[in-house]
């Protein structure tokens, strides 16, 4: 069977035979990472991707605004010398490092009331012309999109229902929000779900895709950000509005990112007409062989704690036999659970990769209904 990349990693996801399982990292390493690799030995004009010998990745997006259009002009409002604050392009004020090497500290939002939130409504529009690259520009993409060989997707960080209003509200807004002044809520959900139904299928249409991202990163280490009651109150309804759009645009992988452990929330994602959860960090105990037996047909990628790579061999090992299982069970890509940190070594990292394409190559997914 002569695969492609798009058409194994398709085939996969939708439980149809494969050749094997694609050998992608999914999540790269942070750019001190990169930096200490290359002190212990990865060439400074070296291809980690290639070195490793991936076969490619998940990083084809397609190059559109589907959030505030236009987007807010972002400024340095403070220089601190290694830090500075910023305004970013979502109008979110922050405190960030010069090297972007961590997350930022976020000192405000663009909405805290109904007036904020009517100010900045009419970005919101579907017919916004600049949504989209240069006529040229977007012609030439799609012509390119219509002959490839890797995997491509659309939606990514801000399109998700409990992540987009995060990134206009922030976490602690939005939650006080949803009991404080749910008909605001309502309207951010509803604003944001008309836009992209409305949306999103002319740019499939286009410029089809293998599958659609959506980006929540709502639940910590001990569940989820909000109560399933209140997802299922709030979020459900936009989900199966939204995802019945996708399929009728000709998209059947819906994948949601969200970190943490989400499992309180996986039936009530499948409700919604989700496919396909990522990336499944295992560092708090959470166990990705329970979750495949509780949900046979439920597409996973992710799963390998990515702390298990600092410690060494042996650890990355232990960590790795629980791989076999997933990959006969099908529908599972493995993938570290999140940017590989600095603790972890070149030798480490190559180490895991040669693993890891081994146990790939010996254990087929099994194709599935």
């Amino acid at each position: 069977m002569d695969l492609t990349n798009r058409e194994r990693f398709v085939r996969l996801m939708r439980g149809q035979a494969v050749d094997r399982v694609p050998f992608f990292p999914c999540f790269g390493p942070w750019p001190e990472t990169l930096v200490r690799w290359r002190r212990e030995g990865l060439p400074a004009d070296g291809n980690w991707l290639e070195i490793c010998g991936f076969d490619g990745d998940l990083r084809r997006r397609h190059p559109v605004n589907a959030f505030l259009c236009p987007g807010i002009e972002p400024r340095v409002l403070v220089d601190e010398g290694e830090t500075q604050i910023v305004i970013d392009s979502f109008g979110i004020r922050q405190r960030q490092r010069k090297d972007r090497g961590s997350m930022p500290e976020f000192l405000s939002f663009p909405v805290s009331n109904r007036d904020d939130w009517e100010r900045i409504k009419p970005r919101f529009q579907a017919d916004t012309p600049e949504r989209l690259p240069p006529p040229e520009k977007w012609q030439a993409y799609c012509a390119a999109n219509a002959t490839r060989t890797e995997p491509c997707y659309a939606g990514d960080l801000p399109i998700g229902f409990f992540g987009g209003p995060r990134q206009l509200m922030g976490y602690e807004g939005l939650a006080f929000a949803f009991y404080d002044d749910p008909e605001l809520v309502e309207d951010i959900l509803d604003t944001l779900c008309d836009l992209w139904v409305a949306f999103f299928p002319r740019v499939l249409r286009d410029a089809p895709v293998d599958l659609f991202f959506i980006w929540e990163d709502m639940c910590f280490k001990t569940g989820p950000l909000i109560s399933p009651a209140l997802f299922q109150r709030f979020l459900v309804p936009r989900y199966r509005r939204f995802t019945a759009a996708l399929r009728a645009a000709g998209v059947d992988i819906i994948m949601v990112d969200s970190d943490g452990d989400p499992r309180l929330l996986v039936d009530s994602w499948v409700d919604g007409g989700v496919t396909c959860l990522f990336p499944w960090e295992t560092q708090m105990g959470l166990d990705i062989t329970a979750v495949r037996r509780a949900h046979p047909t439920l597409q996973m990628i992710g799963g390998v704690n990515k702390h298990a790579l600092a410690l060494g061999r042996d650890a990355i090992d232990d960590d790795l036999r629980k791989i076999p299982f997933m990959l006969e069970s099908g529908r599972y890509l493995p993938a570290v659970d999140h940017f590989v940190p600095p603790d972890v070594s070149w030798d480490n990292y190559r180490y895991f990769c040669e693993k890891l394409r081994d146990l790939i190559e010996r254990y087929p997914p099994c194709p599935s209904s």
